[in-house]
C-alpha cells in the first residue's frame, strides 16, 4: 500500500510539474540595484516573485532587465547594465550559461534560423550602435553589424532584420532593414519619431511610434509597411496631443496605450479612435505612465512602476476592457509573456503513434488522424500560445494565423502528442 501510494504521489508530482503554465513577468528592477527578477503568474491567478532566484539557489538575474524570449526550450534575458544575457532552461528554470562577449548597452534580442541578434546603444553616439550576433547552439558571438543611433526593438523575417531606431540618448525616426546574408543595413525607413512597437501579420509589419515627447507638434504614428515589396503600405498620424507608447495584438485586432488608457482598432482596417476600452489605475506624470503593455492568451497586461519606488503592479484586462484581476510584482515590471515549461519537441509520444497532423502545411484548416476529442494547444515558436481549444470532427481553424512554423501540443485521457505544423 505504501508503495502504491509513493507511486500516485509521484504522479501526481510529475503532472502538476508538466502542466506549469501562465505568464512570466520580466521586473526590470532599479538601474545598478542589482535587482531585476521574474515573476510567475499561473493560471490559477498564483503569483510566484523572485521567481529566478528561487529556481537557482538564491542567486541574482542581474541588472536592468530589458528584454525576455523564449526560443525552443530556453529563455533568453537579455541584461542592460550587466551587459550580459541570461540563458535558461525552460523546463526547470535554471541557468544554462551567460553570455557577456560584445554586448554594450544591449537592449533586445530576435531569433532567425541558426543565430539570435541583439540590439546595443552602445557608448553615447552614433558610431557606436550596433546589432551583435551569435550562433544558437554554441552561444559564440559571429558578427557585430553597424546600424543608426539608438536600435531598440528587433524583428526577424526570413532573411531580414528590421531594427527600430528610437534613439538611445537622442531622438530617431528610423527603422533599418538588415539583410541577414550579407549582415549589413541595405534600407532605411522614416516611421516617426519614437518607434517603440512592432508586429506582423500576413506580411505587413505594424510599427507604432511615440512622437517627440518634448515637442507639442510631433505626434504619434501608426505606419504599416509591406515586406513582400519592402515598401510603406500606409502611414496614419495620431491627432493632437496623442503620443501612444505602447502596441501589442492578438492576432485580429490591434491594442495600445496613451498615457493611463488602452484602445482598440482592426487589423484589417485600422484606425484612430477616441474612446479607450480601459482607463487603468496608473498614475500619469513627468516619468511617463505605463512601464510595459502585452497582450498574452486572449488577455491584456499593463504594467505599473508605482512611482519607481514600490513593487510595481500588473492589470489584467480581457480583450473588451474589463479589468480581471491585479499582480503585485517586484520592481518595474516592463514585459510580459506566455510561459509553459512542457517541452515543445516534435517527436511524437510512442503512445500517440497512431495520431498524426493533415493537411501539413496547412492554411485553413487542420485536423488530427486518430483523434475524436481532446484538447489543441498551438504554440508559435516564441512559446506563445495561439490557440487553445478542444478538437472536433471540423478540425482546428488557422486561417488567422500567420505563415510560420508552429508547435501543435494535443492532450487527451489517452494520449500527449506534439508535432510541427507549417502554416503556409
Amino acid at each position: 500500500m505504501k508503495k502504491i501510494y509513493f507511486l500516485i504521489l509521484a504522479f501526481v508530482i510529475s503532472f502538476a510539474n508538466a502542466q506549469t503554465e501562465g505568464v512570466l513577468v520580466l521586473n526590470e528592477g532599479g538601474a545598478g540595484s542589482n535587482s531585476a527578477e521574474i515573476s510567475f503568474i499561473n493560471n490559477q491567478s498564483v503569483v510566484t516573485n523572485n521567481y529566478y532566484k528561487s529556481k537557482n539557489n538564491n542567486a541574482v538575474l542581474g541588472d536592468t532587465a530589458q528584454d525576455i524570449k523564449i526560443f525552443g526550450d530556453k529563455i533568453f534575458v537579455v541584461l542592460n547594465i550587466s551587459n550580459q544575457i541570461k540563458v535558461i532552461n525552460k523546463s526547470d528554470f535554471s541557468l544554462i550559461t551567460t553570455i557577456s562577449s560584445n554586448l554594450d548597452n544591449p537592449r533586445y534580442i530576435a531569433f532567425s534560423g541558426n543565430k539570435f541578434y541583439v540590439t546595443n546603444w552602445g557608448g553615447n553616439g552614433s558610431t557606436t550602435n550596433y546589432v551583435s550576433v551569435y550562433n544558437i547552439s554554441t552561444y559564440a558571438h559571429e558578427a557585430n553589424i553597424p546600424v543608426g543611433n539608438g536600435p531598440e526593438k528587433i524583428f526577424a523575417k526570413n532573411n531580414k532584420l528590421y531594427v527600430l531606431l528610437k534613439g538611445g540618448f537622442g531622438l530617431n525616426q528610423f527603422m533599418d532593414i538588415i539583410n541577414t546574408t550579407t549582415n549589413t543595413v541595405e534600407s532605411q525607413v522614416n516611421v516617426g519619431n519614437s518607434p517603440n512597437s512592432i508586429f506582423e501579420k500576413d506580411n505587413l509589419l505594424y510599427i507604432m511610434s511615440s512622437g517627440d515627447p518634448y515637442s507639442a507638434t510631433s505626434f504619434g504614428r501608426l505606419t504599416v509597411y509591406n515586406t513582400t515589396t519592402q515598401t510603406v503600405a500606409s502611414s496614419t498620424t495620431f491627432p493632437v496631443g496623442v503620443k501612444p507608447s505602447y502596441m501589442d495584438t492578438d492576432g485580429t485586432n490591434i491594442y495600445y496605450m496613451n498615457e493611463a488608457s488602452i484602445y482598440k482598432t482592426s487589423i484589417a482596417s485600422p484606425s484612430i479612435t477616441t474612446t479607450p476600452i480601459a482607463i487603468t489605475p496608473i498614475t500619469v506624470n513627468s516619468y511617463g505612465t505605463a512601464y510595459g503593455f502585452n497582450v498574452v492568451n486572449n488577455k491584456i497586461y499593463a504594467a505599473d512602476p508605482q512611482g519607481y519606488i514600490a513593487p510595481g503592479k500588473i492589470y489584467t484586462y480581457d480583450l473588451q476592457g474589463s479589468l480581471l484581476n491585479t499582480f503585485t510584482v517586484t520592481s518595474l515590471p516592463n514585459q510580459i509573456i506566455a510561459y509553459s515549461n512542457a517541452s515543445l519537441s516534435t517527436v511524437e509520444n510512442a503512445k500517440a503513434s497512431k495520431l498524426s497532423l493533415y493537411p501539413n502545411p496547412a492554411s485553413n484548416k487542420f485536423f488530427v488522424e486518430g483523434l475524436y476529442s481532446g484538447n489543441v494547444k498551438v504554440y508559435d515558436l516564441n512559446g506563445r500560445i495561439a490557440i487553445n481549444t478542444q478538437y472536433s470532427e471540423n478540425g482546428i481553424d488557422v486561417s488567422a494565423l500567420s505563415k510560420g512554423i508552429y508547435i501543435v501540443k494535443i492532450t487527451d485521457k489517452n494520449n500527449s502528442f506534439s508535432e510541427k505544423l507549417i502554416i503556409k
